[in-house]
């Protein structure tokens, strides 16, 4: 049918070309006759490129064409479109114009790939005369689904990946890759970032991005080695050819592997009635399942706990990672035992655990004073010399590093030298003085007084008060 359409349509432009030939014979007869000029082409058939869809038009100049015809012809497919002002070809598409005076437009309407190539404009003139126009056409870059990687896609872990985004359009794109949450695609043997589409374009031509991810076959293919949990997420493969618009293809990567949890703080304490929170870290994917379960002291009677009113589990979810947190409430000794976090998908189960343990709430009371031995000096008959004692054995007036040699040679008002080593009395009447060797007080005395001490005049009091306390002792018992 095709054949025959073509044969009809040349056969018209034969004959149409015969009438013409034997009118301009006559007309280039009476041209030379006359002295008129000849027919000829003002300006070249311009070349054209078009976006698919988009309309063109092709137009022929032409001078003195007199009587002459022009017709337009598709040499490619080697197809008569139109002849003068009449459309030859039957396609809907094309059509013809003339501005009345020397130039003649072809038309296309919603140009089609298949409309590329070469337009001759011819006229029929003796000898024939014609030019030749090239019409381009471009078409904006898709993505063939059949041939890429479907939009979701679920792996393992550790396994070699391949993500494939086929590209089509003319001229043939350049497929750039990219993660939809902006993060930079990684080569973690030399650690560098590619931020750039240009970067991505290089290493697709050449093709040899060491490490464990790599972009093949001009880019159409992006390849991971070993496969990480961190390579989670969406990426973009974007096809431009520089016809507008880019196209792009979306698609999610997800990583599965068993749960792993983490533990911050394995240890916590806590008086009766305050306030706890326990922390577990897990990440897992497919989503855990995860929930907190008590045992008492001796890890025994396991149970699982549920929400109430001291009682509030929180789970804040983050691309594969899980916190979980038990906040206890108003603690009380049914809360003193061991806890454990625990997180189940379909790979695996992991576990994590607490201790909670109670924390003495009180301080211990203050060290109390002997009222007995206190007496000593406060009852004293002697309450001007007596008064200057605390100041020689009291740690509290004495300054620091003081007395440090021979500090357990004075006795505190508690009856206790400060090395804790056992003491001796007498008596005499009602009052009560400890007392050591009176030589060794002496001494004891001579060397603070050697070193400069601020309290020697105290010193000296005490042991005139004794030499005192012995001679009345001596003269009573004589």
């Amino acid at each position: 049918m095709l054949l025959l359409r073509s044969v009809s349509q040349l056969i018209l432009f034969i004959t149409a070309n015969f009438v013409v030939v034997l009118d301009a014979s006559t007309a280039l007869s009476a041209a030379q006759q006359t002295g008129l000029p000849r027919v000829s082409f003002a300006e070249p058939v311009p070349n054209v490129t078009v976006a698919v869809g988009r309309d063109a038009a092709l137009s022929c100049v032409v001078d003195n064409l007199g009587s002459h015809r022009v017709a337009w012809v598709h040499l490619d497919r080697q197809m008569i479109l139109t002849i003068h002002r009449q459309v030859v070809a039957r396609i809907g598409r094309f059509s013809v114009s003339y501005d009345h005076q020397r130039t003649w437009h072809l038309h296309i309407r919603g140009v089609q790939q298949e409309d590329a190539g070469r337009y001759m404009c011819q006229v029929n003139s003796e000898p024939m005369i014609s030019q030749v126009g090239h019409v381009h056409v471009v078409v904006p870059p898709s993505v063939i689904d059949e041939d890429s990687s479907p939009s979701q896609l679920s792996v393992r872990e550790n396994v070699k990946v391949s993500l494939i985004c086929r590209g089509r359009g003319v001229p043939v794109p350049r497929v750039n890759w990219k993660r939809e949450d902006g993060r930079p695609l990684i080569d973690t043997k030399t650690g560098n970032h590619q931020t750039e589409s240009n970067t991505s374009s290089a290493l697709a031509k050449r093709g040899d991005l060491p490490g464990r991810m790599t972009i093949a076959q001009d880019g159409e293919e992006l390849i991971f080695s070993k496969i990480s949990r961190t390579d989670s997420g969406a990426y973009l493969c974007i096809a431009s050819n520089g016809v507008p618009p880019s196209v792009s293809k979306r698609i999610t990567l997800d990583v599965e592997f068993e749960p792993i949890m983490f533990v911050p703080h394995q240890l916590l304490g806590s008086p009766l009635g305050g306030t706890l929170i326990l922390e577990c870290l897990t990440e897992a994917h497919p989503r855990p399942i995860t929930f907190w379960t008590r045992t008492d002291a001796n890890n025994v009677n396991g149970i699982m706990l549920l929400p109430s009113k001291r009682l509030r589990l929180d789970t804040l979810l983050v691309g594969y990672q899980t916190q979980m947190k038990l906040h206890i409430h108003q603690v009380e000794a049914q809360d003193i035992g061991h806890y454990k976090c625990v997180s189940k998908n379909s790979l695996g189960e992991a576990e994590g655990s607490i201790r909670v343990y109670e924390m003495l709430s009180t301080p211990p009371p203050p060290k109390q004073v002997d009222a007995r031995q206190t007496s000593v000096v406060t009852s004293s008959t002697y309450s001007p010399a007596a008064a200057a004692i605390p100041s020689a054995v009291n740690d509290a007036d004495r300054g620091p590093g003081e007395n440090d040699d021979n500090s357990d040679e004075f006795i505190s008002e508690t009856g206790i030298n400060r090395k804790g080593k056992a003491t001796h009395e007498s008596v005499l009447g009602d009052q009560t003085i400890p007392y050591k060797n009176t030589a060794n007080k002496f001494n004891s005395v001579a060397n603070s007084r050697s070193r400069g001490s601020p309290n020697t005049s105290s010193q000296w009091s005490m042991l005139v008060i004794i030499c005192i306390t012995w001679s009345i002792h001596s003269i009573l018992f004589r």
